[in-house]
């Protein structure tokens, strides 16, 4: 692992949203969605009380009138999210909590014909779903039928979204100001840092600086513990009382079933990665000998293994990386890859107010999605970017499926995005000369794997952890969640790696925790399956396999999880085929290793 501090500022795009609105004030933002409540008003009067009667030509069309409606009024909001990404300041905050008000109020005339379609027997949907007339829309309402017996009355649903804006979409949007807007201050420095830059300094080859970096997260976090930890308890217990409300019977039901994975298959794969803990500790044992250091601390993990800067990567260089290895897989992936860069359909830059992190935000099936990432020049930058662009590339070619369907499920949506980093680190290997560089490589490699791997498993055991508690006792203090959160993530590092206390509060910070309960595990998820796909690939040759993944990827949605593998030969309740992921990490961790003595003896 390289050393990546101190590199200069890396020249990297922001996007153009033109392709949606030109600007706030753009007065089609205020038409798209004065039209779509008066459609849906006049779609609810049409079809109110006649949807047990339809035929499957009546409803197809019904449900092609409602999907173009959900698309269009989904727009602005799109928009209003992606600039309140790119700059949290309060204006675009004011911005998006005015365009999700509209919206709630546009889309909820479309909610009766929802509840109406869920009130039919289980039968008569499932009869539509195999019906050829209602093809288009087969999985739709297979999903429909599964989630029918949670919904509530019309009333009780009406009340219930419109309260989201002043429930868990305000307290969202106040947990992303106050994190957007956190800085941390280094001991012995002046300027302020943001969380991506402090955090950046936790890959220096000094151990003083990591750990003043590591110093000034804690102490930067500790004034808004309070806060955190109020948010976080109160949307542990306002999701506690709509899964009362709606019948679930535990706390990750509701995901599940949106994931559409059954619990024994989403605790087999937990189980899995927990298994390959042993790895983890095997792995930060080596990195530990060759760092020469008597004991790990927290603040070394992403440690560099030499001592020389590492030359940033120019944006244009990432691109590059990433075109080349997706065109060796398939051209066509390559060419749906390629749209992001020609269409700048991407935020790379890095500045004050720009949330951290990364996504690839879908928009809708008649546009183009966009993909936003935080772009500093550093190798892991390249990884993000790859990552991001196999979420681009699945939603991409999957459009034609149309609005309802084109959107995987999480898990799914991450298999895309993870064989995507594998195509681009097989690319940067074919290519890697001396011990030492495939080293580094190896090393970055694997991290990236722990962290989405193991580290995810963590915070699932984490998340699972704070959600009981709250449930059974009621409020969890900020102490008590910080021992939830050092047990979870001390148990996958074993002994190699030493959580210091300083560390108890870096929860506060994620995101996933407080607008996606339960989304964690989706990293594990895709992650596993895509390095088990990436075995099947080098195994068939990329000329068999790469055919057979497009059309997974242009399925999108279309298809539960089992019916999406099955043409790639994958049961996803067979422990053994989890196992075989876990082989090929084991490979290159024993790679590193060997790699490790080869360096370290010369």
């Amino acid at each position: 692992m390289h050393n990546q501090e101190n590199l200069p500022p890396v020249s990297a795009p922001m996007w153009n949203l033109c392709d949606l609105f030109a600007a706030p004030d753009d007065p089609r933002i205020l038409e798209t969605l004065a039209t779509a409540k008066q459609d849906a008003e006049a779609f609810a009067q049409k079809y109110r009380g006649k949807v047990a009667a339809f035929s499957p030509d009546e409803l197809r069309v019904a449900l092609h009138h409602n999907e173009r409606i959900r698309q269009e009024s989904q727009k602005p909001v799109a928009f209003a999210s992606l600039r309140f990404s790119a700059d949290s300041s309060a204006e675009n905050g004011a911005f998006l909590q005015a365009v999700r008000e509209k919206h709630t109020a546009a889309t909820l005339p479309l909610l009766e014909f929802d509840l109406d379609l869920a009130r039919l027997p289980a039968e008569k949907l499932t009869g539509w779903a195999n019906d050829p007339v209602l093809v288009a829309f087969r999985h739709y309402l297979q999903t429909a039928r599964d989630r029918a017996r949670f919904r509530l009355s019309q009333a009780e649903e009406t009340v219930w979204e419109e309260a989201q804006n002043t429930g868990r979409r305000a307290w969202t949007r106040l947990f992303e100001e106050i994190t957007s807007g956190l800085r941390f201050t280094v001991e012995g420095e002046q300027t302020p840092l943001t969380l991506p830059d402090v955090m950046n300094r936790q890959a220096f080859s000094d151990r003083e600086a990591r750990r003043k970096s590591a110093d000034a997260i804690t102490s930067g976090l500790e004034p808004h513990l309070r806060n955190l930890t109020y948010i976080h308890n109160t949307l542990i217990a306002e999701k506690a009382t709509e899964d009362r409300l709606r019948g679930y019977v535990y706390q990750e039901e509701a995901r599940h079933l949106s994931n559409e994975l059954s619990p024994d298959v989403v605790e087999t794969v937990v189980r899995t990665s927990e298994a390959g803990y042993p790895l983890v500790a095997r792995y930060y044992r080596a990195k530990r000998r060759l760092l020469g250091l008597p004991e790990l601390y927290h603040y070394d993990r992403f440690a560099p293994l030499t001592p020389e800067p590492q030359t940033p990567i120019s944006y244009d260089n990432a691109r590059d990386w990433c075109l080349s290895a997706f065109e060796r897989f398939h051209p066509d992936y390559a060419e749906a890859a390629r749209e992001f860069f020609t269409g700048n359909w991407i935020d790379g830059a890095v500045r004050p107010g720009k949330r951290g992190g990364a996504y690839c935000a879908y928009v809708t099936a008649d546009l183009h999605p966009y993909i936003f990432i935080n772009y500093l020049g550093k190798t892991s930058d390249v990884r993000t970017l790859a990552h991001e662009l196999g979420h681009g590339v699945h939603t991409s070619v999957a459009r034609p499926k149309g609005f309802f369907s084109f959107h995987g499920t999480l898990p799914m949506a991450e298999v895309a995005s993870t064989f995507a980093e594998q195509l681009v680190f097989a690319e940067m290997n074919r290519h890697g000369q001396s011990d030492t560089a495939r080293l580094a490589l190896y090393a970055e490699q694997i991290e990236q794997a722990m962290s989405t791997i193991f580290r995810q498993t963590a915070l699932y055991r984490f998340e699972q952890s704070a959600h009981r508690e709250r449930r059974e006792n009621g409020e969890v203090s900020t102490d008590r969640l910080g021992e939830l959160w050092q047990s979870a993530v001390g148990t996958m590092f074993g002994d190699s790696v030493t959580l210091l206390p300083g560390h108890a509060s870096w929860w506060a910070y994620i995101p996933h925790f407080v607008s996606t309960p339960f989304y964690v595990y989706a990293y594990t998820w895709g992650e596993l399956l895509a390095l088990a796909l990436y075995k099947k690939c080098t195994e068939e040759g990329a000329d068999v396999f790469a055919p057979k993944f497009l059309q997974f990827l242009r399925s999108g949605g279309s298809l539960s999880p089992q019916e999406l593998v099955d043409p790639l030969g994958v049961d996803l309740s067979d422990f053994h085929f989890w196992q075989g992921a876990l082989a090929v990490l084991e490979g290159q961790v024993t790679t590193f290793e060997a790699l490790a003595v080869r360096v370290k003896n010369k």
